[in-house]
């Protein structure tokens, strides 16, 4: 019977042993992931900023353009239209005059 029981705590030993290496392979394994996606995550984070500042880049210069285009449309009508424009300030004046007294 205690030859019985030595050999049961000897396989449960051996058990806790193997689960104990498993455990730690799996810590292992897990760092290693954790790392790997890691450097995944920051190479697609690089990306997505690099095309982000594209993006705002290429919406700067266009913004720019239609903005000079539209200025020089503008300036344009009113050298063309000068009542009118003056016309048009005057209204806007006064409406403006208006809703800021309410």
């Amino acid at each position: 019977m205690i030859h019985e029981k030595t050999v049961k705590d000897a396989a449960i030993s051996g058990d806790v042993e193997e689960v104990s290496r498993q455990l730690l392979a799996l810590r292992e394994d897990m760092a290693r992931l954790a790392e790997t996606v890691k450097t995944i995550a920051g190479r697609r984070g690089s990306t997505m900023a690099a095309d982000i500042a594209e993006g705002f880049d290429e919406a700067r210069r266009y913004a720019g353009t239609t903005g000079r285009a539209a200025e020089a449309r503008f300036e344009g009508s009113v050298a063309t239209h000068p009542l009118m424009a003056v016309g048009l300030a005057a209204g806007v004046g006064f409406l403006v005059g208006a809703l800021s007294r309410r």
